[in-house]
């Protein structure tokens, strides 16, 4: 497969605050920073961190993840690819496999229901330079779950056993995956699931905070994971409603996870690892910069017309978090990458304003000018 490259002076941005790694080999408490390093396979691969990034089909594409990786994301998914064999090729599928230069480990996840299918999908990937393969457990989506995959599979823990040991057998390197609390909140359906997938080889867990049914709604119960770190000896992360470092502590400590997996959290703010990780953050002026390459990194990987289509959704989450979605319509008018490159020069010290305002509303605490 082709890749990605992360030339940090492409997009403009300095590596020297994200040089560092930890070499700490086990599996750590919650009272343990983020910033250590966790091992998987008996030592055989180290997450470089504990601060995850979660695979979210649309979002976590490429040029996201090369970003969420310079602020110091430890790990990092692929957005979710399907193991059917006759959609291997489709363009989509292609994109979502696309290795980035400089990450390790390189982890794609897969979805199906299918373990001959799984496991020699996963066979492809890892022939492929792929150092870790997720499985999605996970997903509520109507479009997954009515092929039985994805938290449908919730209903038949032996079928989840068969497929993780499908492709454990498979490949030589680590499987992982990332499921749910149950299918609702009265079931203990996802600890039976996480047992069942570490008795078959895999050597990560994470699981959300939700339940199948609650999809996205209604907080999420890091609470209820406790009963699966209970069960389990391989790492567990917990994933949902963490969005800065006060909720990631909440949710370590809740759930007793070694780490945790960031998702919606990081939209709009690909420097959230750094946060986490209680490194420097950008100021206002860096972060139009970031939000500027990450423009520039979309329009390259899908050309001017599609790269044009796709910035939309980021922006729109860049306009949220930043206080100013009154632009958002603005920006989502624009048809083409040279408009969305010239709107974001013409708004830069009206959205610079912004931040100054918040900054002194919240007594200057944020960096504003560089």
């Amino acid at each position: 497969m082709p890749r990605f490259a992360t030339d940090l002076a492409s997009v403009g941005l300095s590596c020297a605050p994200h040089s560092v790694r930890y070499h700490c080999r086990t599996i750590m408490s919650s009272s343990t920073p983020l910033s250590h390093s966790i091992a998987l396979a008996n030592g055989e691969l180290t997450l470089r961190n504990r601060a995850a990034l979660a695979p979210m089909a649309g979002m976590t594409d490429v040029p996201f993840r090369t970003l969420a990786w310079f602020y110091g994301a430890g790990h990092m998914v692929s957005e979710m690819v399907t193991a059917k064999p006759e959609l291997w090729d489709t363009g989509k599928s292609r994109s979502r496999r696309v290795l980035i230069d400089g990450v390790r480990p390189q982890a794609v996840q897969i979805a199906g229901h299918d373990p001959l299918v799984m496991a020699e999908s996963a066979r492809r990937l890892v022939g492929e330079g792929v150092e870790l393969v997720d499985i999605n457990f996970g997903c509520p989506a109507k479009k997954v779950c009515r092929k039985a995959a994805g938290s449908a599979l919730l209903n038949d823990i032996d079928q989840i056993q068969r497929i993780v040991g499908a492709v454990a057998s498979a490949v030589d390197v680590p499987v992982s995956i990332k499921t749910r609390i149950g299918l609702t909140l009265g079931d203990s359906v996802g600890t039976e699931a996480a047992i069942a997938a570490q008795n078959a080889g895999a050597q990560l867990i994470v699981m959300h905070g939700r339940s199948r049914a609650c999809r996205f709604k209604g907080e999420a119960q890091p609470h209820r994971l406790r009963e699966v770190r209970q069960h389990i000896h391989v790492p567990l992360f917990v994933n949902g409603d963490v969005i800065d470092p006060q909720s990631a502590s909440r949710a370590l400590v809740a759930s007793g996870a070694d780490g945790v997996m960031i998702g919606r959290g990081a939209m709009g703010q690909p420097w959230i690892f750094a946060s986490l990780l209680g490194r420097p953050l950008p100021d206002a002026a860096e972060r139009l910069d970031v939000i500027g390459r990450h423009l520039a990194m979309m329009h390259e990987f899908y050309g001017d017309e599609a790269g044009a289509r796709i910035a939309r959704k980021h922006m729109q989450a860049y306009l949220q978090r930043w206080g100013a979605a009154e632009l958002t319509s603005s920006f989502m008018a624009l048809a083409d990458a040279d408009a969305q490159n010239q709107w974001l020069f013409e708004h830069r010290d009206r959205l610079l304003g912004v931040a100054r305002a918040a900054a002194t509303q919240m007594g200057a605490q944020t960096p504003v000018a560089a």
